[in-house]
């Protein structure tokens, strides 16, 4: 039984209570936790903890790469859409809204990775209760203002259950509960959307710009720079920087982290039952407003 009378933080408490009152709990975790934790034992250790099912939100970031395909494609060149800037980030977006409000308008209009597979989770797992892992308090606090996600922690709280509570592993497969081979998992790397939104069909070189941490944003935006496509993040390093991080290794050795995670996971054969993509997103609404 956890000790809940332990230092833990509020967020820290409610997700043992979850887990606790034995209800079965999703645990959705940014792709970039592999700067924190092992790849091959995570699940293990999750499962160990008591979570029901271990996800990615990299099917998320698969969904919002297509929306911005298609909204891009349809409206660049008209009148009103000189630029599309991401939304992905949710400090990123808050800076624009309030450094730049004229900039508002060329936001993507969609839900970020964390709230559109919140959403897929939600249609998928209707009786799980989700808990989100973070690599930022950004993230945490966007992930609980989305109402679909119950509680939220960064990886340094995580990390810190885990220390206090030593949960054993449970299970002998390392893999996710996923709905895809995800090539978004590079996603947490500054320049990662972009590289993964396949968008040569619609964004010409020298057309897109991508760009980490808040110096660098806010010279961007401060130029008005010309370009069409702005794929920004607000940490420096993209997310592998965020401030619930507990890493202390220097930003390019968690990059090769992340890197070395996705060049494990393409080797791994894709489940038959991974099939009918558009099944997941039936029905659902990605859309949203700044």
């Amino acid at each position: 039984m956890v000790d809940l009378n332990f230092s833990y933080s509020t967020d820290q408490k409610k997700v043992l209570s979850l887990l606790n009152e034995k209800q079965k709990v999703c645990l959705m975790a940014a792709p970039s936790f592999v700067v924190d934790f092992d790849y091959l034992s995570f699940v293990p250790l999750m499962k160990g903890l008591g979570f029901d099912r271990i996800t990615e939100l990299t099917f998320g970031a698969k969904i919002v790469n297509e929306h911005y395909h298609k909204y891009i494609k349809e409206n660049k060149g008209k009148k009103g859409y000189e630029k599309f800037i991401s939304s992905v980030c949710p400090t990123s977006v808050e800076m624009v809204k309030n450094r730049h409000p004229e900039l508002k308008k060329f936001l993507l209009p969609f839900d970020s990775p964390v709230i559109s597979m919140a959403k897929i989770l939600h249609k998928e797992y209707p009786k799980h209760k989700i808990v989100f892992l973070a690599p930022c308090s950004a993230k945490k606090i966007e992930a609980k203002n989305g109402r679909l996600i119950s509680a939220a922690l960064t990886f340094r709280e995580m990390k810190g259950i885990i220390e206090k509570e030593k949960p054993k592993k449970s299970g002998r497969s390392h893999l996710f509960d996923r709905f895809y081979n995800d090539y978004t998992k590079i996603y947490p790397l500054s320049g990662g959307l972009g590289k993964t939104l396949h968008s040569k069909d619609i964004l010409k070189e020298g057309e897109t710009v991508s760009r980490d941490g808040c110096a660098d944003l806010l010279k961007l935006f401060e130029t008005h720079s010309d370009k069409i496509f702005y794929d920004i993040l607000f940490c420096k390093g993209g997310c592998i920087g965020g401030n619930g991080v507990a890493s202390k290794l220097p930003l390019f050795l968690r990059k090769k982290k992340v890197l070395d995670y996705k060049k494990f996971a393409d080797r791994e054969k894709i489940p038959e039952k991974m099939v009918g993509l558009n099944r997941y997103t039936k029905g659902l609404s990605f859309e949203t407003a700044f």
